[in-house]
């Protein structure tokens, strides 16, 4: 299907539920199990971990275990906004002077970053989710302009017919058509996507806006389904056909598969995954498109709360343990956007997930309430960054275990 047939259809599908997608055994035994973990312990492991993050906070007000940075600091401040507490700004500095921090920070390109320091992208996006997480319920919003500038901002950097200097085209650019990479380079994957899609959505930027239909393309081309992924093309590129995500076309962190025929194939992961299914649904996608179903399919071949799916070898097992806090905290919020509580496995087993992930952050939580990850890649060695991705994972768990 072209493109211009592509965008007419996605823009008179009808969406529905997604319950209406969900094997009729997970419906019905979403009441049936019995509860892992009780509410008053994982709300105890929010309060430490919470009052653990405030209490190293940077003397400027920022966040960061070895110097500041407006990512780090707006992913504590969406943690601690985001918490049961729903801390506010006049609840104290440890959000007010964080705020400050981030907005000391707005570029006059609308950005909010650190000039000269990259991650762009990244660290706007998170801006942008604390900033309208805080006006959330406002009758007068404090950051609406700040938050409108950065979502132009972002928008921006969307690899698109009309990108500066260089300009993409759907057919031709399989590789970066449609994707958000970090800001300082025009190479876009899926994790840096996602976090600009669900900023995107949360700045109120129209469905059915360019942004969002470009980004389905992108979107396909990273999932292993050649059904939708004109990547996959079967010479070059080969589709596992599991319908899970890797990292961008053409690369996964999990492994990259060298065929027989001198082909490539690119290995689905939980994180990915995860982050592909929440960015279907962020860019408008039905619930029961079949892409979302093929990934649910993963998901449901892979439900693990121990590791990082996909990303363990048998020659190194430590792996699976790469990025897991980050994968915790995609997979809390791509099943809440889902909606169920209960994940039936590809074996019949029901795992209560917000349960099973709750106790799993428990039990690695440290005596003094923070959280790190050993296996120290992609910052997760900093304690302040694994604390705010878990005490945020654990609030969202909180929303789906029974009172």
């Amino acid at each position: 299907m072209n493109l211009e047939m592509s965008l007419l259809v996605a823009r008179n599908r009808r969406r529905l539920p997604l319950a209406s997608i969900l094997p009729l055994s997970m419906l019905l035994l979403s009441t049936a199990l019995p509860a892992q973990v009780d509410r008053s312990s994982v709300s105890a492991a929010v309060d430490r971990g919470a009052n653990w993050l405030i209490d190293h906070q940077r003397e400027d007000g920022s966040y960061g275990t070895h110097s500041g940075d407006v990512g780090i600091t707006a992913l504590v401040l969406r943690a601690l906004v985001d918490c049961p507490r729903g801390y506010r700004e006049e609840d104290g500095p440890f959000i007010s002077s964080a705020v400050k921090h981030l907005l000391s920070n707005r570029q006059p390109s609308g950005g909010i970053f650190e000039a000269g320091e990259g991650l762009m992208n990244y660290k706007t996006s998170m801006s942008i989710m604390v900033l309208t997480a805080l006006d959330a319920g406002r009758r007068e919003p404090r950051y609406r302009e700040v938050v409108e500038k950065a979502r132009d901002f972002v928008a921006s950097l969307q690899c698109a017919e009309d990108s500066k200097p260089i300009a993409y085209h759907p057919e031709k650019n399989l590789r970066a058509y449609g994707g958000i990479g970090y800001g300082g380079d025009r190479r876009p994957d899926l994790s840096n996507t996602q976090m600009a899609l669900e900023a995107l959505r949360a700045a109120n930027l129209a469905e059915d806006s360019d942004v969002f239909l470009r980004a389905r393309l992108f979107l396909n081309r990273c999932q292993n389904r050649k059904d939708s992924n004109d990547f996959l093309d079967g010479t070059g590129h080969r589709s596992t056909e599991d319908g899970g995500f890797f990292y961008y076309p053409g690369e996964s962190k999990a492994r990259n598969v060298t065929n027989s025929d001198g082909s490539r194939s690119y290995s689905s992961y939980g994180s990915m995954t995860y982050a592909g299914v929440k960015s279907l649904i962020h860019s408008g996608l039905e619930r029961d498109d079949p892409r979302v179903k093929a990934a649910l399919a993963w998901i449901s071949a892979n439900f693990v709360v121990t590791e990082n799916p996909g990303m363990a070898t048998v020659e190194n097992p430590s792996r699976g343990q790469m990025g897991v806090f980050y994968y915790y905290d995609v997979m809390a919020r791509a099943l809440s956007a889902i909606g169920d509580p209960v994940v039936v496995d590809s074996d019949g087993n029901s795992h209560r997930w917000a349960e099973e992930l709750a106790q799993e952050l428990i039990s690695r939580q440290g005596d003094d309430g923070s959280w790190i990850n050993p296996v120290d890649r992609w910052w997760e060695g900093d304690p302040v960054l694994t604390t705010a991705f878990a005490v945020e994972t654990l609030s969202i768990c909180l929303k789906f275990l029974k009172e």
